[in-house]
């Protein structure tokens, strides 16, 4: 049981809004993994790493994470419930999720609603600037990461080429006694 605390205990470097809002979506997406996990061992049995992987990945495919630290928190939530239900079976995984987040197999975790009307900042509706942020932050991801690669393929054409010059010096250096040597024969 040991080993099921580690994963929960990186997310404890983030900050308290990203672990709760963690949690919610940890719940909201708890009903998908838990029909995933029982539809899969209803065929084979317990499921192996691979399996509970992609019940992993199905059920967060229909939540949306913002921030590095929130994603974090939610992996390692999933990371735990992973290793409990490994080391112990389903059932005390399922008790974990239940008893610490208030989870529920059949119902969807929905935060309560502020007010009935539209929230605005700026004139603006909050639900369409937060789909603005998101889609804005994804496009700057794919960005970065090219910026990554064309940075990381900049760096080994660098090494090789450095390579390549060193390899040239020596050889000159060693050609050069021989030219002496020649040039003393003459």
């Amino acid at each position: 049981m040991e080993q099921a605390s580690k994963p929960q205990q990186d997310a404890t470097n983030i900050p308290q809004e990203e672990f709760f809002a963690a949690a919610a979506l940890f719940c909201r997406a708890y009903p998908v993994f838990v029909a995933e996990i029982d539809r899969v061992e209803a065929e084979r049995g317990k499921l192996n790493d691979f399996q509970l992987m992609r019940a992993v990945n199905k059920a967060k495919e229909g939540i949306v994470i913002l921030g590095w630290d929130c994603r974090k928190a939610v992996n390692a939530l999933f990371d735990t419930y992973v290793e409990i239900y490994k080391h112990n079976n389903k059932e005390n995984a399922d008790y974990w999720a239940e008893s610490t987040f208030g989870c529920s197999k059949t119902l969807f975790f929905e935060p309560p609603a502020m007010e009935e009307e539209v929230i605005e900042e700026n004139g603006i509706p909050l639900a369409l600037r937060i789909e603005h942020l998101s889609s804005l932050i994804h496009e700057q991801e794919a960005e970065l990461l090219q910026n990554y690669r064309e940075l990381y393929r900049l760096k080994i054409a660098a090494a090789h080429e450095a390579e390549a010059e060193a390899v040239y010096e020596a050889i000159e250096a060693a050609l050069e006694p021989m030219e002496q040597n020649k040039q003393e024969e003459e």
